[in-house]
């Protein structure tokens, strides 16, 4: 009797294990940073090295379970690795998006004029146009470098009394930065702040509005199946819920999502 059940308990434990480990099919889509779908994404599983390519909508299905790390990769778009989580083991769902990468070009001016035909314009200048420098040129034996060495020698003196200023007089050690010291950020990286900003908020957005509202109303109250609920948020995201959210609107959000899930159950099991 002891050794049926020790048998069955390993067994249990074997079981636990295994179910551990099993990778199971997880589906995800693959966006923009306007929430529109990148096709031809390659999606690699790094733990089991199995890969998916997204379709025209950007939806992709691929096996791995907690504690995997997918690499995405989109041509003109930065890599992205995402590591599988707990909440997406649960929902089997997975959303990604991609910042995409911009290649600026310097701006290249042409100085000569071109007339538009070929023969004309690529005619070489006559090797003779450089100007000539005799050996005179460089002796420098007649120049008078007078005030040239009394400048220097006071923009010594300047310097000098600024920083024996500066240790002497404690109160220089707060007056403020000068605008030239002072890093100033680029527009583009501005821009790239802001997108990234924007699509973590992108990213979180499901995970902050379920619990706002709570798990019960989503999938008990509106019916909403968990493994079609970040579907549903992208079936209402036209409306704006996301900008509501923001502007802690959530009266607003709440009609919405009563309203809408009536008409996308309805939607499913017309696609049954």
């Amino acid at each position: 009797m002891k050794t049926q059940t020790l048998f069955i308990f390993f067994l249990g434990i074997s079981f636990t294990l295994y179910s551990q480990q099993k990778r199971i099919e997880i589906n995800g889509v693959i966006l923009n940073p306007f929430s529109k779908g990148l096709k031809n994404s390659h999606i690699i599983n790094l733990s089991s090295k199995e890969g998916a390519i997204s379709d025209t909508n950007g939806a992709f299905t691929i096996k791995a379970k907690k504690g995997d790390w997918l690499q995405i990769t989109n041509i003109q778009y930065r890599n992205k690795k995402i590591r599988i989580t707990q909440n997406i083991d649960k929902d089997r769902f997975v959303r990604v998006y991609l910042i995409p990468i911009t290649n600026l070009l310097k701006e290249v001016q042409i100085k000569k004029r071109m007339t538009g035909f070929l023969g004309f314009d690529r005619i070489e200048k006559p090797k003779d146009t450089l100007p000539k420098i005799d050996k005179e040129y460089y002796n420098f034996s007649k120049m008078d470098f007078t005030a040239y060495d009394t400048a220097i020698k006071q923009a010594k003196k300047i310097k000098e009394k600024g920083e024996a200023t500066y240790l002497t007089d404690p109160t220089m050690k707060n007056v403020a930065t000068t605008i030239s010291s002072v890093a100033i950020p680029d527009k583009s990286s501005i821009k790239k702040r802001a997108m990234r900003k924007e699509l973590n908020f992108k990213e979180s957005f499901p995970d902050k509005l379920k619990k706002l509202f709570g798990e019960h109303f989503f999938f008990v109250r509106l019916k909403i199946p968990k493994d079609k609920y970040y579907h549903f948020l992208a079936y209402c995201n036209p409306l704006g819920i996301e900008e509501l959210y923001k502007n802690n609107k959530h009266l607003d959000i709440l009609k919405i999502l009563l309203k809408e899930s009536k008409s996308y159950i309805h939607l499913l099991e017309n696609n049954k």
